[in-house]
């Protein structure tokens, strides 16, 4: 039963997680000096550990058999995730069903201490798989656990998809076996696909997300306690997506230049900041010391519902994201489908959405990683935004009436255009078609592929 495999996954990881820091704990505890360097080859040792059992998993697993299985897709993840990656899984759920493409959901809950409460597709939740496809929505990161203890059944004669988001053009060397493991790759945005293709001669196909959001939304600002007279910029980040990648610091600065506490306060010209996930109250205290003297800033720091996220995102009158890298950018899509303008970094994942007709891009410049930050190599690039030039934007948004309508229009054109349902389905239809009259042959690693012995 499919049901048994994916607890049975869960139920590892959490005593691998376990294991690893209770044994930590233990030797500092008996005064064993441990320094970080030592913390950190104990921890490349149970990666290798893991990343052996997952290749040696995947010998064991037959190849994919056309015919076999009826034509359809099984949809693997955690479909009730209150996290972007939920949210992710979920559109693609959209896709398949808007455009009548035959799927079932296998939910695999989440390690992670995070809410699980959004139902919305319990109808199409299975026990066990029932199609030749699986598209499973994990990511690399913590592909090896789940993987390694998935039973065989699931894999055995399907066509394996992984469908993976990533922001920088550099895919982790540590990550790099999992890529033999699956028959193809699917991401949402080609930056991905251009990545993940320097690593292996396997499909590696860009099948972009499809914006559809209800309008009007459910709540207005009312509903946020947040005032109908005040000018709001939105800035929206989540701690767990590593802040030095998020860059909230940036967003806040370009937004104090553009305004001095006397100005934006005369003027009632203020800044919502929602984050999620905040281990501390000094993580959100270090961003209110930033914004000292502000009369108009709001902080929404419980979560939200789909329906309150996207209420915010229209509730706002602009959305500023000074991000250094995004996979994708799922808030500056539905900032523009809802009509609200955006100041956004040009590079990365959005700018495959985006133009300088429909949204403020700011330039920057690459910056080097000096040291690992996350799962974000040392060595990597990423891009600063120049935020002088986002400043600029920010305050021209304000000041000009006619560019903040036009950017309002051509934003949530743009972004229906790029992002419907059509292009994502047809690209969808395309790649089972191909899996139909094929059958896999395994193929040697690419040299650039670590291989784990």
């Amino acid at each position: 039963m499919c049901t048994v495999m994916l607890k049975k996954a869960r139920w590892n990881d959490k005593i691998y997680r376990m294991m690893k820091q209770r044994i930590i704990k233990i030797l500092r505890v008996l005064k064993v000096y441990m320094p970080d360097w030592s913390v950190a080859l104990f921890r490349k040792y149970l990666e290798k550990r893991l990343y052996r059992k997952m290749l040696k998993k995947h010998k064991t697993i037959k190849p994919y058999e056309p015919g076999r299985y009826e034509t359809g897709i099984n949809l693997i993840g955690n479909i009730r995730s209150e996290t972007g990656l939920g949210e992710s899984m979920r559109i693609l759920a959209r896709v398949l069903k808007e455009n009548k493409i035959p799927f079932v959901i296998l939910n695999v809950d989440s390690w992670a201490n995070e809410d699980n409460n959004i139902h919305d597709w319990d109808d199409y939740v299975v026990d066990e798989p029932k199609y030749a496809i699986n598209v499973i929505h994990i990511n690399a990161g913590e592909w090896c656990r789940y993987y390694s203890d998935f039973e065989n059944d699931l894999l055995d004669y399907r066509y394996n998809v992984a469908y993976w988001l990533w922001e920088l053009e550099t895919f982790p060397k540590v990550w790099r076996p999992c890529i033999e493991t699956v028959d193809a790759v699917w991401a949402p945005s080609q930056f991905i696909c251009d990545c993940i293709k320097n690593y292996t001669k396997k499909p590696v196909v860009h099948v972009p997300y499809a914006m559809w959001l209800k309008e009007p939304v459910a709540f207005g600002r009312d509903h946020f306690h947040l005032p109908n007279d005040v000018f709001l910029y939105l800035l929206m980040y989540d701690f767990r997506s590593v802040s030095e990648r998020k860059n909230p610091k940036a967003s806040i600065t370009a937004f104090k230049q553009a305004f001095s506490v006397e100005e934006a306060n005369a003027n009632k010209v203020g800044l919502i900041i929602k984050v999620n996930n905040a281990a501390t109250e000094s993580e959100v205290g270090n961003l209110k010391k930033q914004l000292e003297g502000y009369e108009y800033i709001y902080f929404i720091t419980e979560n939200l519902s789909r329906d309150e996220v996207e209420s915010l995102e229209a509730a706002a009158d602009v959305l500023i994201s000074l991000h250094r890298a995004e996979g994708f950018g799922l808030p500056m899509a539905e900032a523009m489908y809802l009509g609200t303008p955006t100041v956004v970094t040009n590079w990365s994942a959005n700018s495959e959405f985006i133009d300088d007709e429909s949204a403020c891009l700011v330039d920057g410049e690459f910056i080097t990683l000096k040291t690992q930050i996350g799962p974000y190599e040392k060595g990597n690039r990423w891009m600063d935004a120049n935020v002088e030039l986002a400043m600029i934007y920010v305050r021209r948004l304000y000041d000009e009436k006619e560019y903040y309508k036009k950017i309002c229009v051509n934003g949530a054109k743009k972004v229906r255009e790029v992002l419907s349902y059509e292009r994502a389905g047809n690209i969808i239809r395309e790649e089972m078609e191909k899996t139909s009259s094929f059958s896999i042959v395994k193929t040697e690693q690419n040299d650039n592929t670590i291989e784990y012995k």
